[in-house]
């Protein structure tokens, strides 16, 4: 019989390989955690094609998943139900629940379909400083200055400088884009320890499919038992990233997973019984 410490290690193994082999498919992939966490929900008794096919459906639909969790359930339903998605009206109250709960949860999280990007900030000129010359463009000193413009400065005595102070028109001419440092925050996967909040959401119901189809964990624990023997193999720091690799793994081998994990269900079931 395996112990803790052998369900641990086997965890740790596939989790290294799966950094390796996904490594490339992270650096690729422009959908949002937000997203992926979403696609599970859909996934739920439901195959990669048609779940597939019901995100894009949504995407077409709303601007992103924030709009969704405002919508009525009814417009929801109605796009799931145009692309052939079975329980569509179960899943709408799941998505819409799901989103609930991560916006309420999170300060700093990605709701749009796809990841933010960071913007290349370009510096503009202050009204009346002096720009530098191009390199290679030459001239004299005489040249560099701009006779007769008048500027927001002109006439004004010398003035010391308010730190902080920003006028209208800066803030309508010049906004200012987000802080990088936080956009790399907002598009973090930390988003998915939502999958150890709750044994029946479809973010755990997918990581576990995938924990009893792997083998590090036995087909005779399911929801909470689940949730907290999983919690147990799992190191902290490491449960996020597991969880978000085990979404990738599943997106890609769904039909497998499932089947496996079925049989290895059922099998247990009968030698219960």
């Amino acid at each position: 019989m395996p112990t803790l410490r052998d369900y641990q290690a086997k965890a740790k193994k596939l989790f290294v390989r799966w950094k390796k082999d996904y490594a490339k498919v992270f650096e690729k992939d422009r959908r949002s955690p937000a997203s992926h966490l979403c696609f599970t929900i859909l996934l739920r008794n439901n195959s990669v094609t048609n779940a597939t096919k019901a995100e894009a459906a949504l995407r077409a639909r709303f601007i992103d998943w924030n709009e969704i969790r405002v919508s009525p359930v009814a417009e929801v339903v109605e796009v799931l139900e145009e692309a052939g998605t079975p329980h569509a009206e179960q899943k709408a109250y799941a998505l819409r629940r799901f989103l609930r709960d991560v916006f309420s949860k999170f300060t700093k999280t990605n709701l749009y379909f796809d990841l933010m990007d960071i913007p290349e900030v370009i510096p503009e000129p202050i009204p009346g400083e002096k720009v530098e010359a191009i390199a290679g463009g030459g001239g004299d000193d005489d040249d560099d200055e701009d006779d007769g413009m008048v500027t927001r400065e002109s006439g004004l005595p010398p003035h010391p400088v308010v730190p902080g102070y920003v006028d209208m028109h800066k803030i309508l001419d010049q906004p200012v884009p987000l802080d990088p440092k936080l956009i790399t925050e907002k598009n973090g996967v930390h988003i998915c320890s939502v999958c150890w909040d709750d044994a029946e959401r479809g973010p755990f119901a997918v990581v576990w499919r995938v924990a009893v189809a792997e083998g590090f964990i036995d087909p005779e624990y399911e929801g909470t038992e689940a949730l907290s023997r999983m919690r147990q193999i799992l190191p902290d720091k490491e449960r996020d990233w597991f969880a978000f690799y085990c979404m990738l793994y599943a997106e890609a081998n769904w039909p497998k997973v499932s089947k496996a994990a079925d049989k290895l269900r059922e099998k247990f079931v009968k030698a219960k019984a």
